[in-house]
């Protein structure tokens, strides 16, 4: 499981393409972390190198109360028939092949990690610890042109969950599953569970990775972050001459159902990976352009019949990442548009079918900044391997609207205030406090209104989150 590097020179301002080892995927997390950043990417190009061990004696593995027929392996130079890179996905199938040399092989060629996130929170007095996620990925090398990358989640520490003292059902997700063949080398073609590239966001959501605890409330609703669907399609990049560069990812999925609602926006509305509620297939894309190292812009779209009647629920959005020095400036806009039509068309009986108005427009945006500093006389004081951590501070405002005709509790604005310690670039300490005003008294809500500030209320969160 040994991994090829590249210098830093390699690295633009693009999003993960999510066939990732967990090394690969702190390679992208880095270079957003810090103000220099040292990118480290993995070389899907490179031959993959077996770990030392195994270039002595070929891949094995010792399994208590198993022996192994095949023996102790080839000696070092030995071309033995079965046992290269090449030959992986067929030993993985010969009926002749030990238990010991397919788990090897696969070991060999597997990576497995992910990340996690426990969180503290306060608001209207009360308080509580959350265990809010835990998540494993699983990258494999099937060959040196295809790949599989598999995402696993569970929220709350998966099941069973108790909530208002009655247990239930938690929630264990598979949130992105996909196999890619690499095509040529501006475009690969992926199937499976895919993240839905509408927004950066949703593309780079993982939370070790982002300066502040809470994801923006209009990329949790209008963009029902994390966005995942079944489908298939093509992404990859190329430059443009100089050091502009252009990526892009565009994807048939199953996609939303009529489960489109006030306040949860479309995030009651994701698909199923079982089937679709019609036969129409959504279409979404998102193309990138960086034109030097620290600046990206994106447009993204998705378009899809909601019901069986045809009717259609689509979106646009915008969003940009500038890197100045210790600065970073981000910002996303959404604006959904949708056809006039009530939740319904599921099988009869079943009490998904409320007949509620769906709305007929959302828009969400927010706008973030992030300082990275220094105390040195704190740091002097750390061990020596936090001696190159740093501090960020963090200011966002955001809005969301999950129906523009009326004014009601899913018109909200939050001004959020963070500080956190990241001592090395996988591990980060953050807190929070925002201050948040919804629509339920009638009034539209915005930082700059007079009732934003008297009729609002304050919260708080802290987080420790993760990567291993």
């Amino acid at each position: 499981m040994s991994t090829r590097v590249k210098s830093s020179s390699s690295f633009r301002c693009e999003p993960p393409s999510r066939f990732m080892t967990p090394r690969r995927l702190s390679a992208l997390l880095l270079p957003w972390l810090f103000a220099a950043p040292p990118a480290l990417a993995q070389d899907e190009d490179a031959p993959r190198q077996p770990p030392p061990a195994a270039q002595e004696e070929g891949p094995r593995l010792e399994l208590e109360g198993l022996e192994d027929p095949a023996g102790p392996g080839p000696a070092a130079g030995t071309d033995t028939p079965g046992t290269g890179p090449q030959d992986v996905f067929i030993d993985r199938l010969q009926p002749t092949s030990t238990l010991s040399q397919r788990a090897a092989a696969i070991l060999d060629r597997t990576t497995l990690g992910g990340y996690a996130e426990h969180d503290f929170l306060w608001a209207d007095g009360s308080s509580t610890f959350r265990n809010h996620r835990y998540v494993l990925f699983v990258y494999s090398h099937i060959s040196e042109r295809i790949s599989t990358a598999t995402e696993i989640e569970f929220e709350f520490a998966g099941s069973p969950l108790k909530r208002d003292g009655v247990l239930q059902a938690g929630e264990v997700l598979l949130e992105f599953s996909v196999v890619d063949l690499k095509l040529t080398e501006w475009m690969t073609f992926r199937a499976g569970v895919i993240l839905v590239p509408v927004g950066a966001y949703n593309l780079r959501h993982d939370a070790p990775a982002q300066e502040l605890a809470e994801r923006p409330i209009a990329y949790t609703t209008v963009v029902p972050t994390t966005w995942f669907e079944s489908g298939a399609g093509f992404l990859g990049g190329f430059d443009l001459g100089r050091d502009w560069r252009l990526s892009y990812e565009a994807y048939a999925i199953n996609g939303l159902d009529a489960r489109i609602l006030d306040d949860q926006g479309f995030r009651a509305a994701r698909g199923s990976h079982l089937e679709d509620n019609n036969n129409d297939k959504a279409l979404t894309a998102r193309v990138s352009v960086s034109p030097f190292l620290g600046l990206e812009a994106a447009v993204s779209g998705y378009t899809g019949e909601y019901d069986l009647e045809g009717r259609r629920a689509s979106m646009l959005n915008a969003d940009v990442f500038w890197r100045v020095g210790a600065l970073d400036l981000t910002g996303e806009v959404v604006r959904a548009f949708i056809d006039p039509g009530f939740v319904q068309g599921f099988p009869e009986g079943s009490p998904s079918n409320t007949r509620q108005r769906v709305p007929t427009g959302m828009f969400g945006f927010y706008a973030q900044a992030n300082y990275r500093f220094r105390i040195e006389p704190f740091f002097r004081w750390l061990p020596d391997e936090w001696h190159d951590g740093h501090f960020t501070a963090s200011l966002r405002y955001e809005e969301k609207d999950t129906d523009t005709e009326f004014v009601t509790v899913g018109d909200v604005a939050r001004l959020t205030l963070g500080l956190n310690f990241r001592p090395l670039p996988p591990y980060v300490i953050k807190t929070s406090l925002y201050w948040e005003k919804s629509g339920g008294d009638g009034l539209k809500p915005h930082l700059w209104t007079d009732d934003f500030w008297s009729q609002g209320h304050l919260a708080g969160i802290a987080s420790v989150a993760y990567l291993f």
